[in-house]
């Protein structure tokens, strides 16, 4: 009796234990996953992808560009593309040293090259960008666009801290944001709550009433709705970007007209003095002057600099807004 007594005891502490050492296990799984997530989330919105493939709205192809999105100029020799998407190069980034470990090594990629920015991905040891040459690149045998991807390799301990400011610094020795001054500082404390900023808001009217057709030109378009917020060409065709739409050209013929789910509102922001570093939710995203495209929502915003105090906004963005803060910095 008193053996069952003392088994039962014993088998009963023994799954308190390990039902405890589950539920730590789980917590510390779903913590570092989140970790990952927040900082994807944050590759996501700092390179605004672009979309390639699909064959929505005459826009046809794996390899077709859907939506244009960031544009990241490579800052160092080293990488490889491929002319073959199906045999891209796939490039890794070790403790500084770039090598090729998969894929054709088609070309060996120029610094100053800019891509576009295709995938984000963020592993337990790893940070994965897939790229797409922003231009025609000729090689020895041909000339077209070229694809490559870079996983860069970090501890597991860095990522699972989700400091992206950390992150950031080691991806710019490599690839920097079109438009970026100089590489990603350490990111901060969380910010401390502060009024809304102001925004002056313009209506979105998408089409301005007229009706586009196939065949329309660039400059019918730009008479018709005005000045785009994004204009890119790539090859043969050309994107317009406009508060809820993407007008798409091929040989200088409208072909497309695809609503976005959400338009990007531009964010500029300015400082006093400039070169300042602009935190976005806690994230380091430019140094001022910048142009952020964000969705419409609430963002929490820094502008900092050493030497200076730091200011802090809460801002609320609404679709079709046009936003502009300018950062007075004080010691």
């Amino acid at each position: 009796m008193l053996f069952g007594t003392l088994s039962a005891m014993f088998l009963k502490r023994t799954l308190c234990t390990a039902l405890f050492s589950c539920v730590a296990l789980l917590s510390a799984f779903a913590q570092d996953q989140g970790a990952r997530t927040e900082i994807e989330e944050a590759l996501k919105s700092r390179y605004r992808l672009t979309t390639v493939g699909g064959g929505v709205m005459g826009v046809r192809g794996e390899n077709s560009i859907r939506k244009t999105g960031g544009v990241v100029v490579l800052v160092r020799d080293g990488l490889y593309g491929s002319y073959n998407r199906r045999d891209l190069a796939s490039n890794a980034i070790v403790d500084g040293k770039a090598e090729v470990r998969s894929g054709a090594k088609d070309l060996a990629l120029a610094r100053g090259e800019k891509f576009y920015v295709t995938a984000a991905y963020v592993g337990s040891d790893l940070v994965f960008l897939g790229l797409l040459s922003a231009r025609m690149i000729p090689g020895n045998t041909k000339t077209a666009q070229v694809w490559c991807s870079v996983s860069f390799f970090f501890s597991k301990d860095m990522l699972d801290q989700g400091d992206t400011g950390k992150i950031y610094s080691v991806i710019d020795q490599w690839l920097l944001p079109e438009g970026t001054n100089h590489p990603a500082s350490a990111s901060s404390p969380p910010l401390a709550s502060t009024p809304p900023a102001a925004i002056t808001s313009a209506p979105a009217t998408p089409t301005n009433g007229i009706d586009l057709k196939p065949g329309m030109t660039r400059e019918q378009i730009v008479n018709a709705l005005g000045a785009p917020l994004q204009d890119t060409a790539f090859a043969d065709r050309r994107w317009l970007t406009y508060p809820g739409i993407t007008v798409t050209f091929e040989q200088g013929k409208l072909t497309s007209v695809e609503r976005n789910a959400q338009a990007l509102v531009p964010v500029k922001i300015s400082s006093d003095p400039s070169g300042a570093d602009v935190f976005l939710d806690g994230s380091f995203v430019s140094s001022t002057p910048a142009v952020l495209r964000l969705q419409a929502g609430t963002y929490k915003l820094a502008v900092k600099m050493s030497g200076y105090a730091d200011w802090e906004r809460e801002v609320k963005i609404l679709p079709g807004a046009e936003v502009t803060l300018d950062a007075r910095l004080s010691k």
